[in-house]
């Protein structure tokens, strides 16, 4: 109800301002939210662009809408002038936003402030036991006092531990009431994360926005939108991923001006490090993967006569002869001639014409299961070939696509559809060339978009034309015609050529593959620099920080991190990593172990260096092969020499 009000203000010109999701803009051809009045919207003068960094080439793959934003804003809104916000940006960062944004004086058009404001109180510590020194840290001089703190962890499982920890430690005699808020919550602390239902969720958010919790323990899924103003304190049980997570989630305390305490937990012997592999290694991509996803999206080229289609064909009186089989000029039926109906020597399948681009559609739960990747990975590198020089292929919203048709009425009524719809005589007469009869059947099965290609039309078009069957109008009334009709199967959709050769596959492959391992070293690299520059001004314990912090380590630790944002990382040499397995023997044992164990499945040597990691995929849950004795098994071990030497285990089983 709300957001049908919203909408029909902005059809109207009533909304001076109007706050949407990346992913609603991005969806602007889809026929319901927001798309549905995108072109109907007045002019635009304005568009501000938050979190602003996900736009640049470096942007976080759980969000790939951001990366084509700009582009539509600027060819379907037609907005010229956009202002990009966004506190976590480093120099490399800022020129690529400049690039997308498309910003007419370059880095003139930048206003920056300074990363960590002077307010923030921060520390480091090396402890060797961190549960003992954080109870430890909330009860010294500089956390006591703090009655509104959040804690972040890597893993949910901390979030829930950390929390009845910390009930259990802390007792708070200004809540008499045994330290509840109502029946739910404890005054204490509560666990965050996004395992937990949507209803708690937001139960625990209100707690602590209205001041009635004084801790959450979360995972990085609280604190986007966040905007308390009196948060006192954060403290990083775990280390980030890079500089630019730890400025924003610090970035929550002292919004109010007034003295803020952070405080950052540094694991000494590289337990967090492993942790945080895992997160960059997962969104690792190998060759061959890319390969046959680029084989779903670059379709042979088909642009041939429509004629040629039906070659071959034999109609029955039922559905059309030569006389009514059906051609598609521009959305005109017309009927074929005798030339055109068996094809002429002067017009072969391979006279092929310069290829315009095809509509491609390939299933999104299959394409998910065959390259066990998740959707918003494969979404990420549609957009990069989307945003390439060489602009590959146009990225469009997702769409059902399959058809089933079926009568209520019998085979009869089919066939009499069947006359008055070409794409329902497409797909019989496609079905019959491949062997497939509807004679006696009164349901079909068939992908929309292939259909839509071999009759000429938009897929759009195609399901419309199909939806009408369900309706008839008899004396001037509409009626349902026994027929239904389904649309399923909800798949990726591209308009891409179809004529590429060999050569070109492979740039953009090598283009492709070059960018998701380039994105891996730059993580990895950034993160080891995080640990080098956290580590040379860490106290060896809590207790030397607890009650007051060294002023010179804070200044240095806040130098550091703006002169990290001023630096270009946009090339990064990759990291030195060792050439042999530490413990080979005993991976090369695990690994023949695993796929003996589990014969049925088809591993690959990535799919194994995944479960030794702990690292979960489409295909391998963490609610299932968390329970596999090899879960996490080596974590410490190199992650890609463990692919490879998984790799050639698997083919020497085989």
């Amino acid at each position: 109800m709300q957001q049908q009000k919203v909408m029909e203000l902005a059809k109207s010109g009533r909304l001076n301002i109007l706050l949407v999701s990346p992913e609603a803009v991005v969806s602007g051809e889809r026929t319901t939210g927001f798309g549905r009045i995108l072109k109907e919207l007045p002019g635009i003068a304005f568009a501000c662009i938050d979190e602003a960094h996900c736009v640049s080439q470096w942007s976080h793959n759980f969000r790939p809408s951001y990366l084509v934003l700009c582009k539509v804003l600027r060819e379907k809104l037609g907005v010229k002038t956009v202002l990009g916000l966004t506190a976590t940006a480093t120099k490399a960062t800022c020129a690529s936003i400049v690039t997308h944004l498309n910003i007419p004086d370059g880095q003139q058009g930048i206003i920056k402030g300074v990363p960590l404001p002077d307010n923030l109180i921060l520390s480091v510590s090396r402890d060797e036991f961190r549960d003992q020194a954080l109870v430890s840290l909330l009860q010294g001089k500089r956390f006591k006092s703090c009655q509104s703190i959040i804690i972040y962890c890597t893993r949910r499982e901390e979030c829930e531990r950390l929390a009845r920890l910390i009930r259990t430690c802390l007792q708070d005699h200004k809540r008499p009431e045994s330290n509840r808020v109502g029946r739910m919550l404890s005054w204490n602390a509560e666990p965050y994360h996004a395992g937990l239902s949507a209803a708690r969720r937001k139960q625990v958010q209100k707690a602590f926005m209205s001041g009635k919790l004084r801790i959450v323990v979360a995972t990085v899924a609280f604190g986007m939108g966040i905007n308390k103003q009196d948060i006192q304190a954060v403290i990083h049980y775990n280390m980030p991923l890079n500089f630019e997570c730890y400025v924003q989630e610090v970035g929550r305390a002292g919004r109010n001006g007034l003295p803020a305490h952070c405080h950052l937990f540094l694991d000494s012997d590289g337990g967090d490090l492993n942790e945080l592999r895992r997160h960059i290694y997962g969104n690792s991509v190998d060759h061959h993967i890319i390969r046959k996803l680029l084989q779903r999206v670059f379709v042979p080229c088909k642009c041939v006569r429509i004629a040629q289609l039906f070659e071959g064909v034999d109609f029955d009186e039922d559905f059309a002869g030569k006389e009514s089989a059906i051609q598609v000029r521009n959305g005109i039926e017309e009927p074929l001639n005798e030339e055109e109906h068996h094809g002429s020597k002067g017009s072969p399948v391979q006279n092929r014409v310069n290829c315009p681009g095809h509509e491609v559609a390939f299933s999104v739960d299959e394409t998910v299961k065959t390259l066990d990747l998740p959707q918003e990975n494969i979404s990420t590198m549609l957009c990069y070939l989307e945003l390439h020089c060489k602009q590959w292929i146009k990225v469009m919203p997702l769409v059902y696509t399959m058809c089933k048709v079926v009568s209520y009425k019998g085979p009869r009524a089919l066939k009499a559809a069947a006359k008055l719809s070409p794409p329902l005589a497409m797909a019989i007469a496609l079905d019959q060339k491949r062997g497939i009869s509807h004679n006696g059947s009164s349901k079909i099965e068939f992908p929309v978009v292939e259909i839509a290609s071999a009759i000429g039309w938009d897929s759009g078009t195609v399901k419309q034309h199909l939806k009408n069957l369900e309706w008839s109008k008899v004396n001037d009334m509409w009626r349902r015609t026994g027929i239904s009709v389904e649309l399923y199967e909800l798949g990726f959709r591209v308009l891409a050529p179809g004529n590429l050769c060999p050569s070109e596959l492979d740039v953009a492959l090598d283009t492709l593959h070059g960018h998701v391992k380039n994105l891996e070293k730059c993580s990895l690299q950034q993160l080891k620099t995080m640990f080098k520059m956290l580590t040379s001004v860490s106290y060896v314990d809590c207790f030397e920080c607890r009650d007051e912090v060294d002023k010179d380590r804070n200044e240095n630790l806040k130098i550091m991190i703006r002169e990290y944002f001023e630096q270009e990382h946009s090339n990064v040499e990759a990291e030195t990593e060792e050439e042999k397995l530490i413990n080979e023997e005993q991976v090369v044992a695990d690994v023949r172990s695993l796929v003996c164990m589990y014969r049925d499945t088809n591993f690959t040597g990535r799919a194994v260096a995944r479960i030794f990691h702990g690292i979960p995929s489409p295909c391998f849950p963490a609610q299932v092969w968390g329970r596999c004795r090899f879960w996490r098994a080596h974590l410490k071990s190199n992650f890609n020499l463990i692919c490879k030497v998984a790799a050639k285990e698997i083919l020497h089983l085989r």
